[in-house]
């Protein structure tokens, strides 16, 4: 099992420390990326935090869709989509928002059975805030209305940034492409007035699906439980999708066999006394 470690100075870990809280509180979904644990280290005389993940060999989604070039069939598109809200309905119902969904944050894996296809989980937490909190987080690309221009980051959200992938899954362009995606103000304005641009030539489940993220209102936007019962995530003629395709995978397999949480000092470098770590634990 390969390890990597996002690492930061001890006083300045805070948010770090808090995402291996929500990812510790996660560790069961599959569709979540997986931290092991946690060390302290000295590097080069500076006091680090480590976070332990598992490596994700295939990389980010907006690396592997820049290589495809957008040409991703509907089928496994819906098929990703379905992992998606899978993963967020978890965190959903931790009370927490993810804030900041975008394909440089959801990593791959590949299937266990060769088939060539994906398993997407997703990582990245740094941003992430309890319901009802308050604060302008995330890339504006993937940001709703109600957050941008209203202050309101909530559940909604991450389900417009899932539509927003989706489509870009499907075409390899932002559903924004048509705005001035150069110009930050500009872009924002025309988010005010305009709709992300959905794809042409896609099935009416598609369209349908996507209509239901990009739902302006986000009392009326879809949650991610009833998009996981759209026809375009549970169409039973697909023979990626849901249940089967997850049986086959077995992916409640976890790395170690066990999925504990692993906390050590000096795992990478020089050990520093537990008495500065238990402190910065306490301050976090």
């Amino acid at each position: 099992m390969k390890l990597v470690a996002k690492s930061s100075k001890v006083e300045f870990s805070s948010s770090l420390w808090g995402e291996g809280q929500i990812l510790r509180k996660l560790q069961r979904c599959p569709y979540i990326i997986h931290c092991l644990g946690e060390d302290t280290s000295v590097e080069h005389g500076n006091t680090m935090y480590n976070l332990l993940l598992e490596y994700a060999p295939g990389g980010t989604l907006k690396r592997w869709m820049n290589s495809r070039e957008g040409f991703i069939p509907e089928e496994e598109a819906s098929l990703y989509a379905y992992q998606l809200l899978k993963g967020i309905l978890e965190v959903h119902r931790l009370g927490i928002v993810h804030c900041d969904l975008k394909p440089n944050n959801i990593l791959l894996f590949p299937c266990r059975c060769g088939c060539n296809l994906n398993q997407l989980k997703i990582g990245d937490f740094r941003l992430s805030k309890v319901a009802g909190e308050g604060g302008h987080r995330g890339a504006l690309l993937y940001t709703s209305p109600e957050s941008l221009f209203c202050g309101m980051h909530e559940a909604p959200k991450d389900i417009w940034a899932i539509g927003c992938m989706v489509a870009e899954m499907m075409t390899g362009e932002s559903p924004w492409k048509f705005c001035n995606g150069n110009n930050d103000d500009k872009l924002a304005q025309d988010m005010a007035f305009k709709q992300p641009q959905i794809p042409t030539g896609i099935s009416d489940h598609a369209n349908d699906f996507l209509m239901k993220c990009f739902e302006r209102n986000p009392n009326v936007r879809w949650t991610a439980d009833k998009l996981l019962n759209h026809p375009f995530v549970a169409n039973t003629d697909n023979p990626l999708l849901c249940q089967r395709w997850e049986d086959h995978q077995a992916l409640g397999n976890r790395p170690f066999g066990t999925g504990e949480w692993i906390s050590s000092i000096g795992l990478f470098s020089t050990p520093i006394s537990s008495c500065t770590f238990d402190c910065r634990r306490r301050k976090g």
